[in-house]
């Protein structure tokens, strides 16, 4: 009973207790990391009366999970992006012509200001 769910494979596994007093659940998140895939087990304390509820509540835990990284994910991103430090025409420490600004590819020269009085020398 695998389930796709935002990029992500879920499979949801239901075992009944050696005793037959009900069953318990396990999620399986399998996700695709560089070239190589990680499957990632939680195993639910709960004890359910049917194996439904057990696949179901399992499904549930495995889709909290998911959306908790891909959450986590997007905070890591908009932070990275918002703490990125403005090009700007100043000078470096390093010798007085380091107008270099760290761009999409790399460091990059910053132009100086078009206007004589915005120079900080």
């Amino acid at each position: 009973m695998s389930q796709g769910y935002k990029g992500r494979i879920l499979d949801p596994r239901a075992f009944e207790l050696a005793a037959g007093t009900g069953w318990t659940a396990e999620a399986y998140i399998a996700e695709d990391v560089e070239d190589e895939t990680v499957d990632t087990q939680f195993s639910l304390k709960e004890v359910f009366p049917t194996e439904e509820a057990a696949l179901s509540a399992a499904l549930i835990v495995g889709k909290r999970e998911v959306d908790k990284r891909v959450q986590s994910n997007e905070i890591r991103s908009v932070m990275e992006q918002q703490t990125r430090l403005p090009s700007t025409h100043r000078h470096g420490l390093g010798r007085r012509a380091d107008d270099v600004a760290m761009g999409n590819d790399g460091p990059t020269k910053v132009p100086g200001p078009e206007n004589p009085e915005d120079r900080f020398d």
